[in-house]
C-alpha cells in the first residue's frame, strides 16, 4: 500500500485488494480518482499505468501528481488512474503458470475496475501508459487487445522482437519467464500483434507515443519500433529527452505534461466532453 505521505499529498488515492484465480493470491492495486468524483454521477476514462521492474502498485504514483496539476489548471479533462501491481512479470503469462500477470490484468482487473468504478468501460474509454518494463508491457496488451485500448503510451522505451533479438538480457528474461519456449516467445512478442492486427489497430485509430531519454539504453528500441509503426501507417510520436536516462521521474518531469495532454486529446475524440 502507499505510503502517508502519498496518501496525504493525492487526493483520491485508494489502494484495494482483491483475491485473484489466476494468480492464487492476494493482488494489490491503487487508485486514483478525479476532483469530484465522489460527490457526482458521471463516467470517466481510465488510464491504467504499469510500473517498471522491481515496483510495485505504489511505486509510481508520483506520475498521478501532473494529471492532478493539469485538473486545477483547468488543461484537461478528468480521469481515473489505475496502478496493478505487475510484480517482476514482464506483464506476461509465465510458462510456470503461477505468475499470470497478463491474465490477472486483462480478465480481472480491468473488469473489477469496471464494476467497482464510475468507468466509461469500452475500448474508447480505455488507455494504457507504462515506464520500462510497464511501457513493453502497455505497448504488447495494446496491439494483442485492440478490442479493450484505445492508446498506450510508453516511457524508457519501446518493444524488442522478442523473436528475432540477441540481447542477452532480453534472452535472459525469456529464459526465466517463458522456458525460451517458442510459443510462448511468440505469444508475447508485441511484433508478432502488430504485424497480426496492423490493420484493426490503424482502422480503430489507436493512438501512440514514446517517451524516451536520449542517455537511455533502450532509446534504439523506441527509435526502431516508432519505424515499424510508421512502416504499417500508423501514427507514433517519439519525445526525446536531452541528459536523461532510463528515470521515470526525470522523464515525467519533463514530458509528463505533454503525455497527459496527449492522452487527453485522444479521449476527447474517442470519448467526448464529460
Amino acid at each position: 500500500p502507499p505510503d502517508e505521505h502519498l496518501v496525504a499529498a493525492l487526493p483520491g488515492l485508494r489502494h484495494e485488494t482483491f483475491a485473484s484465480p489466476a494468480m492464487g493470491v492476494e493482488v494489490g492495486f491503487s487508485v486514483v480518482v478525479p476532483p469530484g468524483y465522489d460527490q457526482g454521477e458521471a463516467r470517466y476514462p481510465v488510464v491504467y499505468w504499469l510500473h517498471g521492474g522491481g515496483g510495485n502498485e505504489s511505486s509510481d504514483l508520483d506520475t498521478a501528481r501532473v494529471w492532478q496539476e493539469l485538473y486545477e489548471a483547468m488543461e484537461i479533462q478528468p480521469v481515473i488512474l489505475v496502478y496493478p501491481n505487475g510484480r517482476r512479470s514482464g506483464y506476461m503469462d509465465h510458462a510456470d503458470g503461477k505468475t499470470m500477470v497478463e491474465t490477472m490484468i486483462i480478465r480481472e482487473l480491468v473488469p473489477l475496475v469496471d464494476r467497482r468504478y464510475r468507468t466509461v468501460a469500452t475500448r474508447e474509454g480505455r488507455a494504457v501508459h507504462g515506464f520500462s518494463m510497464g511501457a513493453s508491457g502497455a505497448l504488447k496488451l495494446a496491439f494483442k487487445y485492440p478490442d479493450l485500448f484505445s492508446s498506450a503510451v510508453a516511457y524508457g522505451g519501446g518493444s524488442v522482437d522478442l523473436e528475432e533479438t540477441d540481447d542477452p538480457w532480453v534472452l535472459n528474461i525469456l529464459e526465466r519467464n517463458l522456458g525460451s519456449d517458442p510459443e510462448l516467445v511468440r505469444a508475447n512478442n508485441t511484433y508478432h500483434f502488430l504485424e497480426r492486427n496492423h490493420v484493426a489497430v490503424r482502422a480503430a485509430g489507436i493512438g501512440f507515443l514514446l517517451i524516451c531519454g536520449e542517455d537511455d539504453d533502450w532509446l534504439q528500441s523506441a527509435v526502431d519500433f516508432q519505424a515499424a509503426l510508421q512502416n504499417r501507417n500508423i501514427p507514433c510520436g517519439l519525445r526525446t529527452v536531452s541528459g536523461v536516462g532510463h528515470d521515470i521521474r526525470a522523464l515525467t518531469e519533463v514530458e509528463g505534461r505533454s503525455a497527459a495532454l496527449f492522452q487527453d486529446r485522444l479521449f476527447a475524440k474517442t470519448v467526448g466532453s464529460r
